[in-house]
């Protein structure tokens, strides 16, 4: 068994100082136990995007490697109103002149999911996460800008006086109503991509001529790898388990199913867990030393702490996760459907969802669910009042509008816009074999680059300096890779 000599007192969402003692575990750790620290540079072939169902992609590609550093990806929403919210710093002083009971704001953010940002930000103003509204959930390994909306404060002064390492609050004002989910137009990305060998002219105008004929027809428009829960890629699988009734199974596989992505050291905890299935405490105190990284898992097994064989209640008390969990089913089969789709030449314009009271809807997924010994309607939707089921189609092709593409060396900076629930990551698949994680691949450079300042967009430069404390973070680890 791994031994894990401290323990750390859990709570959801931290204090810096228990967000660095945790860093601080993890780094003796990391010298205690080498080899748990070592693992292969995580390569999206197309064997492997068959594991969320994706087989119609190019077999025959480069490989571009993503999110060498946050800014890499920057993620800016595009609102209703064709407004774009900015990464960029702004100074101006709350707006207080309308009328109304919500506080609206621009939520900057990096290295940290729209959830955990949300969830941080209610401990810090004492309020619900409900109370905070927004309108779709940002990368956690990017830079990313979207509006949120707050209830339940009555003092701006609250608002201006949040420090965080990893999120900023800029354009405060007052108004009626709240952001709901889905009250976006899309979304616009800078994203560069690192190459291990310098772009030849003619690998650079075969992107450019692939990038014309998206523009021109658009793209498939696949569910990524975000939508099942990197590095895991559980997130079908658990939500398999959910609709089958299996709670305490989708419990034992979140908990305790070591993932081929993982960290190994995390792979052991995983193992030790498996190994002390139900007994609770014991649990605890494996995942105690790693708040931060085990939020969720502990928030779950605090509930089992209590109601020992409620599965289900634990499963309630985490339900944006849930909700997440049952659609990437969904996207999970209309991933494998679309793939046949084109593999036949038989494409529709759109395809149902399954989470849906509609037998029309199922019809296309009927060979797939029986594979998976799935019954739709499933009876225990009714258990998840907070996930909605109802008839909702989603696009077969996908329509981008690009703005710029540059090569530079062995980099590649893309700009680009595209419609709310569609993933760069689909989109940029056409180009290159997507590469990401430590180690990093061979050949690619650390160089950092301020890709804003490359496209005539301002810089990037204000912006990192605030944020300066999680970017040195990043950089002493990819320091260690560099010069191994």
């Amino acid at each position: 068994m791994l031994e894990i000599s401290i323990r750390i007192c859990y709570t959801m969402f931290m204090e810096p100082d228990v967000q660095e003692r945790e860093r601080a575990f993890f780094e003796a750790e990391r010298k205690r136990v080498p080899h748990l620290f070592e693992r292969a540079s995580m390569i999206d072939s197309p064997e492997f995007l068959k594991s969320i169902g994706i087989e119609a992609i190019d077999k025959d590609l480069p490989v571009g490697y993503l999110r060498l550093f946050p800014q890499d990806f920057i993620v800016e929403e595009i609102a209703r109103s064709k407004e774009l919210r900015t990464i960029d710093i702004d100074s101006s002083v709350p707006d207080v002149s309308q009328e109304g009971q919500t506080w609206y704001a621009d939520l900057v953010k990096i290295g940290i999911s729209t959830l955990d940002a949300q969830a941080h930000l209610a401990e810090i103003l004492g309020i619900e996460p409900r109370a905070i509204g927004f309108a779709g959930i940002k990368d956690r390994l990017a830079l990313t800008a979207q509006a949120i909306s707050i209830r339940n404060i009555d003092e701006v002064e609250k608002l201006q006086e949040i420090r965080a390492d990893n999120f900023f609050l800029k354009r405060i004002r007052k108004g009626k109503g709240a952001i709901a989910n889905g009250d976006l137009q899309g979304n616009r990305f800078i994203i560069t991509l690192r190459s291990p060998e310098s772009f030849s002219e003619s690998t650079s105008l075969e992107i450019r001529k692939k990038l014309q004929n998206i523009q021109e027809e658009g793209f498939w428009n696949f569910f990524s790898f975000q939508r099942f829960g990197t590095p895991r890629l559980l997130s079908h699988k658990l939500g398999l388990y959910i609709i089958k009734g299996n709670f305490e199974g989708a419990v034992r596989l979140f908990l305790a199913h070591q993932s081929q992505r993982e960290l190994p050291y995390f792979k052991h905890i995983r193992k030790n867990i498996e190994d002390h299935w139900r007994d609770w405490a014991t649990i605890r105190t494996l995942l105690d030393p790693f708040p931060y990284h085990f939020s969720l898992e502990l928030k779950l097994v605090n509930h089992l702490q209590e109601h020992s064989e409620d599965f289900l209640g634990a499963l309630q008390s985490v339900p944006d996760q849930v909700r997440l969990w049952i659609y990437a089913y969904d996207s999970y089969l209309f991933n494998k459907t679309l793939s046949r789709c084109i593999r036949e030449g038989e494409v529709s314009l759109s395809l149902p969802l399954l989470t849906s009271f509609s037998p029309h809807d199922w019809e296309p997924y009927k060979t797939f669910l029986e594979e998976d010994g799935v019954d739709i309607p499933s009876r225990h939707y009714k258990k998840f009042p907070f996930v909605r089921v109802e008839s909702r189609t989603w696009p077969v092709l996908q329509q981008a509008e690009i703005h710029n593409l540059i090569f530079q060396d062995k980099l590649a900076i893309f700009s680009f816009s595209l419609p709310k629930g569609s993933y760069a990551t689909s989109l940029l698949m056409n180009f290159f074999t997507l590469a990401s994680g430590i180690p990093v691949v061979p050949g690619i450079s650390p160089e950092q680059i301020d890709a804003k300042n490359m496209l005539g967009l301002g810089s990037l430069r204000p912006t990192l300096d605030r944020f300066q404390k999680v970017l040195t973070l990043r950089e002493n680890d990819l320091s260690r890779e560099f010069e191994a």
